[in-house]
């Protein structure tokens, strides 16, 4: 196998996909260690991006943050627990819901290997370098 063969691109700023003729190699480094993923060419049936969509669970926390704190301010015996708390707990749901609201939606770059999938997170700046990247390598999409 030569070099130039093998070819990299970075897929975020913590991974790397790299393919040669004979290896789909992706490696990604987490707390300064590199993690590696070896797969043979052979056995890479295809690759397929998809739009990961937020996650609702966060905005459904917030609301019910919300309705906690209305419950609370409303049962409790102690004005000052009351008010504290609920405006406490309001807090914490305004940071959920802004959170959720300004998070963005996730592109994966899934690869169908032998029957099994491996998905990764990319940028989505880099969603067009990708797909360029993909299209001039040996495996189909």
């Amino acid at each position: 196998m030569t070099s130039k063969s093998k070819k990299s691109f970075q897929l975020s700023k913590t991974t790397l996909l790299t393919i040669s003729s004979k290896n789909l190699v992706i490696e990604k480094n987490i707390n300064d260690q590199t993690l590696k993923s070896e797969y043979k060419a052979k056995g890479v049936n295809g690759y397929q991006f998809k739009l990961e969509k937020k996650d609702i669970k966060e905005a459904w926390w917030a609301f019910a943050g919300f309705f906690i704190a209305v419950v609370i301010w409303q049962i409790s015996s102690s004005p000052i627990i009351a008010i504290v708390g609920s405006i406490i707990l309001s807090i914490i749901s305004l940071f959920l819901i802004i959170d959720y609201i300004f998070s963005s939606e996730k592109i994966k770059l899934i690869f169908f290997i032998s029957g099994n999938r491996h998905e990764e997170i990319i940028d989505t700046e880099n969603l067009n370098e990708a797909k360029d990247f993909l299209s001039t390598s040996q495996i189909s999409e």
